[in-house]
């Protein structure tokens, strides 16, 4: 296996490839999660930067191409965890996504205001970046990002009993946080 002077491993034109089209696939998924995570664009992008590098450099460990996004998004979650410990700096990844590559994902990173914007009101925003960060969690990879009870089990490395909970208990604390909003527009 060669590496680079910075101690990277190389990869091969396919893997290389490969990786890239693995990421830009995923990349929205990634930032969006990022964004929920540490609820600042510059800090979304800066844990995706770690990810990618992480991922780069782990690619010969991904078995399945297929479970890629649980992959990804395990790697987020851990770097995140990681980063909120020891707030370190994290290196720069250059990899070239071709304007092929973006074009295909239809990769749109949004900025702070169109994300929410698009997603929901500022109520609902607002009761769901209060939650503790165990039941966000949760409820971004589960009614968001819409991973099975098993991918988030895996992404957060809790038991499928835990992430039950998690979603359970979340979702009654967003219940009770957004009742006056639910009212107030004619849901309840």
């Amino acid at each position: 296996m060669k590496r680079d002077p910075v101690g990277l491993r190389i990869l091969t034109q396919r893997e290389r490839v490969s990786f890239q089209e693995l990421l830009v696939k995923h990349l929205n998924t990634l930032y969006n999660v990022a964004y929920y995570l540490t609820r600042s664009k510059d800090e979304a992008e800066d844990l995706v930067q770690e990810t990618s590098l992480k991922a780069f450099e782990g690619f010969d460990r991904l078995e399945k191409p297929g479970s890629a996004r649980s992959w990804f998004l395990t790697i987020l979650f851990n770097t995140f965890r990681n980063h909120h410990k020891r707030r370190r700096q994290a290196p720069i990844l250059d990899i070239e996504l071709t304007e092929e590559l973006v074009a295909r994902a239809s990769i749109k990173l949004y900025n702070q205001e169109k994300l929410f914007g698009e997603l929901m009101e500022d109520d609902v925003r607002r009761a769901l970046m209060e939650l503790p960060s165990e039941f966000r969690s949760a409820i971004i990879l589960a009614d968001l990002e819409e991973c099975t009870h098993r991918e988030i089990a895996e992404i957060l490395e809790c038991p499928m009993g835990s992430v039950a909970s998690r979603l359970f208990r979340g979702r009654q604390l967003l219940r009770e946080s957004l009742e006056s909003y639910a009212k107030h527009h004619g849901f309840l």
